[in-house]
């Protein structure tokens, strides 16, 4: 039975990758990919969670990117003033996604729509992310603050890396 999923958890991959061009070194766990519009970088891990986006609203994640457990990333989401009824009545709230090369986003966070994550930026763990959150920032809380600025001198051999590859 567990080659049967092994085979099953393949061929959804191989489905996704094709659906949207992602190079056979994206690692996908079990993300659910909800709409179109989604691109990501070379190299780049996502563990599990959900990505919602349109084509007037995509996700772009970088290369190099660390993404945790169940992770929420969202270019569109309910309306606050209409959250409820018939989905063709209901307006959405739609804002394109960006997240940079080298992004860490620790399990459980939330992206909601419109925000656009540096570079080598840090997204701690439980943490809604509603703003910009610049390069080299580590973010943390509901909603996310900055707590640290990360030293892009101390940080020269990882941005190397990334940026060559």
């Amino acid at each position: 039975m567990a080659g049967l999923f092994s085979i099953l958890r393949a061929y959804r991959s191989y489905r996704i990758r094709r659906r949207f061009g992602l190079s056979s070194s994206v690692a996908l766990g079990d993300v659910v990919i909800q709409g179109r519009g989604l691109t990501i970088g070379n190299d780049t891990y996502f563990n599990s969670g959900r990505i919602a986006s349109t084509g007037e609203a995509p996700v772009r994640i970088g290369k190099w990117c660390a993404i945790g457990y169940n992770v929420t990333i969202l270019a569109v989401t309910h309306d606050l003033n209409f959250p409820t009824g018939p989905e063709h009545l209901r307006p959405l709230k739609k804002g394109a996604v960006t997240i940079g090369d080298g992004v860490w986003v620790g399990s459980n966070a939330m992206v909601l729509p419109g925000v656009t994550i540096g570079d080598f930026a840090v997204i701690g763990a439980n943490t809604v992310v509603r703003k910009d959150v610049p390069a080299f920032a580590v973010v943390v809380g509901n909603p996310a603050e900055v707590v640290l600025m990360k030293d892009p001198e101390r940080c020269r051999e990882h941005v190397t890396f990334v940026r060559q590859h």
